[in-house]
């Protein structure tokens, strides 16, 4: 029987790096791709990187991932939004969750959307939201009115698409031929 978290990573060597660079730059590539405001909300394709992340990473090199992602794509790649260090947080925290319920556990339907619901309702409707509020002075219950439907909408979305990616780079087996 499989734990539902996991606290654990991949030993840090030349292609857990590797790896991880190239996840970090797919996830600034796919975060890129994206419709919406960054004041209210934005839908892009980000999520199946970190879902990615999580997955080869763990929890603790996903999380380093994940700020490093931030960084890159708010000061490097930045698109004019406005550089916060409360996202950059909240991207640790984003790349901890995708880890510890993704790494080294069976790619299944049940555990995508439990992965995708704690995601989006610690990331997305908590931080996020506060984060907004914090920068903008919008009262928090209107920004949440606002985004809440969105992020309602995108849960099950989001867990099938992931699912449907994860299952497709599971059946390659890169783990057990790559080391990871």
């Amino acid at each position: 029987m499989t734990k539902f978290l996991s606290f654990k990573g991949p030993q840090m060597n030349v292609r857990t790096l590797t790896l991880a660079a190239l996840l970090i730059a797919l996830n600034v590539v796919l975060g890129k791709l994206s419709v919406g405001s960054d004041t209210v909300f934005k839908i892009s394709l980000g999520f199946i990187a970190t879902g990615m992340i999580g997955y080869f990473l763990g929890p603790w090199w996903g999380g380093v991932a994940m700020v490093v992602k931030d960084l890159i794509a708010n000061t490097i790649f930045s698109s004019g939004s406005t550089f916060f260090l409360g996202f950059t947080f909240s991207a640790f925290v984003s790349g901890v969750i995708a880890g510890m319920i993704l790494y080294q556990q069976k790619v299944s339907l049940k555990r995508l959307f439990a992965y995708e619901f704690v995601q989006i309702l610690v990331t997305n409707v908590f931080f996020t939201t506060l984060w907004i509020n914090i920068l903008y002075t919008t009262p928090f219950i209107q920004l949440l009115t606002v985004r809440l439907p969105k992020e309602v909408i995108s849960w099950p979305i989001e867990a099938i698409i992931l699912f449907l990616v994860l299952r497709a780079v599971s059946r390659l087996n890169l783990q057990q031929k790559s080391g990871y």
